[in-house]
């Protein structure tokens, strides 16, 4: 879906959207990437720009290798999962609850020590959802589990990519 579409699809969803909105994530777009289901709860379009924010359910290992985003902050916070942030040269452990704040030119990545990772992911300003949607697959939409309960099962029914 292009950009064009999916922000022609939001605002008819949403004719108010300038004003602010709500979506349930049954409504939200998803797709697959690098082996991990993304969640747009917001993107680039629906946000003038400002913001992207997902949801996302990781898989064991190295989720995000170590990288730089230039001009982007980002910030993770841990819903489910054993996750260990690389910052700079440190290792931080992250158990749900845990909020990871990364500012722009600070080197990181993280993997997922468990069976699933579960994250709501933010960067400003937005824009990183296209190489999302553009590179990756489109899923199909799920209900996920209020935060405090596990989206394990869930994980295991998609068709992982």
């Amino acid at each position: 879906m292009s950009d064009d579409q999916a922000q022609e699809e939001f605002s008819r969803e949403h004719p108010s959207w300038a004003r602010g909105w709500a979506m349930g994530g049954d409504e939200a777009p998803a797709f697959w990437n690098v082996g991990t289901y993304w969640r747009f709860l917001s993107t680039h379009a629906s946000t003038n720009g400002r913001s992207t924010t997902f949801e996302e359910l990781c898989p064991p290992g190295v989720v995000a290798p170590p990288h730089v985003h230039d001009n982007e902050e980002e910030a993770f916070f841990v819903l489910e999962g054993n996750l260990v942030f690389l910052l700079g040269q440190r290792e931080i452990p992250a158990p749900p609850g845990t909020y990871i704040y990364i500012a722009p030119g600070t080197r990181h990545g993280f993997r997922c020590d468990s069976e699933v990772g579960r994250v709501f992911n933010t960067l400003i300003p937005g824009g990183f959802d296209h190489g999302i949607s553009q590179n990756g697959t489109p899923a199909p939409r799920v209900v996920m589990p209020p935060p405090g309960t596990s989206a394990l099962p869930v994980w295991k029914q998609l068709d992982l990519q």
